[in-house]
């Protein structure tokens, strides 16, 4: 006696039909949350992206600023030499000679300059008071016995020394600290000191402001 199906066609094929309609969502889910993850990645990557070019443009907005500044640094190193090479004829050829020799040898990439300041000062060989520029009070000077003039001789003439005050920045102290050093040893240059210092914030980098002065004494005998 042969098999009867005792299930009916039209429930099979609904059975089938279910099954293909959870096949296709179950397809449709994992599309979706694939799709979902692959751009939250993006997003991130993007993100992460974004970022990495602020820091980049950042970088050259700094950048950019440091060379404008280098330039106008460099633009008043010019124009100071400019200024220096017309007060060559006015304040002596020899003590801005020696100047601009110590400078040279004691300057380093780290020191630059604002500005140079000049003032005159004159050794008396007498034991009178002189009080300086200003009136701020009374400088003694003070002469040793065998020096002192003797009644009705002709007086030597005074020698004059130049006073200079360099007002400027650096880097760090320890390339101040150098820059004197080596300063202070150039042939003509005594009596190197530090006036004032202090930090300055320029855009994202600390510089050290300095303001110091120097003698140069180029009175004959001294080491040249």
């Amino acid at each position: 006696m042969a098999d009867i199906d005792l299930i009916p066609a039209i429930y099979l094929k609904r059975q089938l039909v279910r099954e293909l309609v959870r096949g296709f969502a179950i397809a449709v889910t994992a599309v979706v949350v694939l799709v979902g993850a692959a751009r939250v990645g993006l997003n991130r990557a993007m993100e992460s992206e974004t970022a990495n070019v602020a820091r980049l443009q950042k970088a050259a907005d700094i950048y950019a600023q440091t060379e404008a500044k280098a330039d106008g640094y460099r633009e008043q190193r010019k124009i100071g030499e400019r200024q220096l090479s017309q007060l060559d004829e006015l304040r002596g050829r020899d003590r801005l000679k020696l100047l601009l020799q110590a400078i040279d040898a004691a300057y380093s990439p780290g020191i630059w300059f604002d500005e140079l300041r000049f003032l005159r000062r004159e050794n008396l060989p007498t034991g009178t008071l002189k009080p300086p520029a200003g009136g701020a009070g009374p400088t003694l000077i003070l002469i040793p016995k065998g020096n002192v003039p003797v009644p009705g001789a002709a007086a030597s003439r005074p020698s004059v020394e130049q006073r200079v005050e360099l007002i400027g920045h650096a880097t760090d102290h320890t390339r101040l600290a150098e820059f004197m050093r080596t300063l202070s040893a150039q042939p003509g240059i005594t009596d190197v000191r530090l006036l004032d210092t202090g930090l300055r914030t320029y855009t994202n980098t600390r510089v050290i402001d300095m303001s110091l002065t120097l003698l140069i004494d180029a009175r004959p005998g001294r080491p040249q």
